[in-house]
């Protein structure tokens, strides 16, 4: 079900953000209702859009960014999940509605989502260890980070941010450029890999992996990752399968060596299965 939704959210022009965080959400709840959580974004907007025409008067980019935060951060209270910041729950965009607490980049699509709805021109950055969201404003950017009660950040308040979320990193105005759909539902489902890496959840870890897959079919990385969790569960034929493209997509790789050994083991464990 996952897989189908995504491809569709894609497949739409533009393709739908607010989707394809619904389809990566059914991955932890089979039955969500899509329609009530898009019911729930509509009624945000229109709340936005009445407070921001109240604010209209203090600058239009500057007040749509003050309205989407007061509504969204100071009534309802959505905040980062700072108590439990890993778990899956954070990465569910129904649970985030629900719970009002997410990670950097839920709580970025829900921004991003209402603000579509209300007219207010906003796009994700895939800012380095800590999503966030942008609007132009003339000749500089007006920056939010929906983890921290959507506070409004200059430039030097990226670079303070990226200073505690990846200090081996040099700012760079760059850091702060638009991210497309299928770069946001990739990094949505990087972090719920990780998560259900960290807790040996193979059967979960593989249905995100398998997602992964669909928007990056020859990623070198998530292949060998698949190929690990299929062994894991025996599925060896499947495992071999991925270890042998990588084999071919990386013929010069540095773990070549250990790669082939891996493709002989599987083979001779697929043969005992006959």
């Amino acid at each position: 079900m996952a897989r189908e939704r995504l491809v569709s959210s894609l497949a739409a022009d533009p393709p739908r953000l607010d989707l394809a965080a619904l389809a990566i959400a059914t991955l932890g709840r089979v039955d969500l209702d899509a329609p009530a959580c898009l019911h729930t974004l509509d009624a945000l907007a229109c709340r936005v859009q009445v407070e921001a025409e109240r604010l209209s008067e203090k600058g239009e980019a500057l007040a749509s960014l003050r309205a989407l935060r007061h509504v969204l951060a100071d009534i309802e209270g959505f905040r980062g999940n700072e108590d439990d910041y890993h778990a899956p729950d954070n990465s569910f965009l129904d649970r985030v509605l629900e719970r009002k607490v997410g990670l950097p980049i839920t709580l970025s699509v829900l921004y991003l989502e209402v603000a579509r709805r209300a007219g207010i021109p906003l796009y994700g950055v895939p800012f380095p260890g800590h999503f966030l969201v942008a609007c132009d404003a003339g000749d500089h950017k007006l920056v939010m980070d929906p983890f921290h009660h959507g506070d409004i950040l200059t430039e030097h308040g990226c670079e303070e941010l990226l200073k505690r979320v990846a200090p081996q990193l040099k700012f760079d105005r760059s850091m702060l450029a638009p991210a497309p759909v299928e770069l946001i539902a990739y990094r949505m489902l990087s972090n719920l890999r990780r998560v259900y890496l960290g807790r040996e959840d193979s059967e979960q870890g593989l249905a995100v992996v398998d997602l992964l897959l669909l928007l990056a079919p020859d990623h070198p990385g998530e292949l060998r990752t698949r190929a690990a969790l299929l062994t894991t569960m025996g599925a060896f034929r499947a495992a071999l399968k991925d270890v042998e493209r990588c084999l071919e997509l990386s013929p010069d790789a540095p773990d070549r060596e250990r790669l082939e050994m891996s493709a002989r083991e599987l083979r001779e464990r697929a043969e005992l299965l006959n």
